[in-house]
């Protein structure tokens, strides 16, 4: 188990998961002032699991490493 690593995943995926929330807030204040569609929101809802499924990967390979 590599702790410096899983501690880095863990930043890693703190910073870029703000910045996604930041880019979803404002996408849904679009999206309630009717400036953009529902699909935008389910494009993002996409990445934000593909964000989670490669963080989980990193930290189950640091777990490993």
């Amino acid at each position: 188990m590599n702790i410096s690593a899983l501690i880095a995943v863990g930043v890693f995926a703190a910073a870029l998961l703000s910045i996604f929330g930041a880019v979803y807030s404002g996408a849904s204040r679009s999206h309630k002032l009717g400036e953009m569609n529902a699909d935008g929101l389910g494009i993002l809802r996409w990445a934000l699991l593909g964000h989670i499924t490669l963080f989980i990967l990193l930290a189950i390979t640091a777990i490993l490493s």
